[in-house]
């Protein structure tokens, strides 16, 4: 009896981690992505930063005693996160123009893409590297390559495939896209490695320990499908935002298989291709 009447209350307290650590997210990833390009945009790298800043400062003065101090970890990678979208949202567009191609362009949207990537890149192993975290706890060692390049290499050529085929029928379209392959590369693989170490690589499993490994990887999907909701790029939000919601659950799932993201990056990589390539048609 005693054993059942404690699981309501396990239920429920693992039900409010997840709901914390779900606006913590929120907070470390969507500000600033959820912001677009609105004339709020000045304040929101203000509040943004301020937040960035309260999460360790806060922990550690407030939280980092006694048990509660084992959640360090995450809080040290949303920190780390949330640095990498303040660095990126600041200076990337800064870096892009030094080319010189017009930002509407599909060169100027690829070096932008690529520029955020690096930036956010950076700054992560950086911080990751000064709080002396090993590389094969955000997934960047090789784990069963050959599982997750069995998967997210073939996932990379069947979408790119599919994403191309179509537009090949168009008058000169082929042609052009064809040309347009370096920059729609750029695009997708910076793109794809960057989301994938962001969104997924930093958080599976320093949650793993509160939640296991399916309730975080469903934490990271949501968060991951909630900084997708303002787009613009496709007809219909809806069905757009399901597929993304189901893809973020097979790339975390992936990489927690293969214990690496190499395999959920070219994936990922492959599902921007049917994005970039209608995009790039229509510039």
């Amino acid at each position: 009896m005693a054993v059942v009447s404690l699981y309501p209350t396990a239920r429920l307290r693992t039900g409010g981690t997840f709901l914390v650590l779900f606006v913590l997210e929120a907070l470390a990833f969507a500000i600033l992505p959820l912001s677009g390009r609105s004339e709020w945009m000045p304040t929101l790298i203000y509040v943004h930063a301020a937040i960035i800043a309260a999460l360790p400062i806060g922990f550690r003065i407030f939280y980092g005693t006694g048990r509660t101090k084992d959640y360090w970890p995450v809080i040290y990678a949303l920190f780390a996160a949330g640095m990498g979208i303040l660095v990126s949202s600041l200076w990337h567009m800064d870096l892009t123009r030094l080319f010189g191609f017009a930002a509407d362009s599909p060169q100027g949207i690829s070096l932008a893409i690529f520029f955020q990537s690096l930036l956010r890149v950076t700054v992560v192993l950086i911080l990751m590297a000064v709080g002396r975290v090993g590389w094969h706890s955000i997934y960047l060692q090789k784990g069963n390559l050959r599982l997750g390049l069995a998967v997210g290499l073939p996932a990379f050529l069947v979408l790119a495939a599919v994403a191309f085929l179509p537009l090949a029928n168009q008058a000169g379209m082929a042609d052009r896209l064809v040309k347009l392959l370096p920059w729609i590369l750029l695009f997708v693989l910076s793109n794809g490695f960057a989301e994938e170490l962001l969104f997924r690589g930093l958080l599976l499993k320093r949650v793993e320990p509160f939640l296991g490994k399916s309730l975080s990887n469903l934490l990271t999907a949501i968060v991951f499908t909630l900084l997708h909701f303002p787009v613009t790029y496709v007809p219909d939000r809806i069905p757009f935002l399901v597929g993304t919601f189901l893809l973020a659950l097979i790339w975390g799932a992936l990489m927690q298989k293969t214990d690496s993201l190499w395999g959920s990056a070219l994936f990922h990589a492959g599902a921007d291709c049917l994005i970039i390539f209608g995009v790039f048609a229509s510039l």
